[in-house]
């Protein structure tokens, strides 16, 4: 049995946090992957979404003008982007818990600061399927 050939993902990071975006952008493109957008708040997420279609989207939970739970249901049923990766160390406070944020569409749930093997897996499984 042969296993799948990886491939690059097309990856947009969202967060409201600049910081935190370019660590989550540079993460991706070592792991081999493309950065094709990011994005400051869940508006502009769907927004480019919509211009780019990645194939996977990184975003943080509690942001403003729309928080990423909200994003990714608009996003994900607009159909422009297959998985959305979401991130918070805030997100109990905004009334969340990882099953609910599971169970609203999400592909994967990561605690910040991330753990950075946790997301070169989750890369590498979406990559090869």
């Amino acid at each position: 049995m042969s296993e799948t050939q990886a491939r690059p993902l097309r990856v947009m990071v969202v967060d409201d946090q600049e910081g935190v975006r370019m660590v989550v952008a540079d993460t991706v493109r070592y792991a081999g992957h493309d950065v094709v957008a990011t994005a400051c708040d869940g508006e502009e997420a769907v927004s480019q979404a919509r211009a780019h279609r990645p194939d996977i989207i990184i975003m943080d939970v509690q942001m403003p003008r729309l928080n990423g739970a909200v994003a990714m249901e608009r996003i994900l049923q607009e159909g422009t982007a297959s998985r959305v990766i979401l991130m918070s160390g805030e997100w109990r406070s905004a009334g969340y818990t990882t099953s609910d944020l599971l169970k609203r569409g999400a592909a994967a749930f990561m605690e910040k600061p991330f753990n950075v093997t946790r997301l070169f897996e989750l890369l590498d499984s979406y990559s090869r399927s």
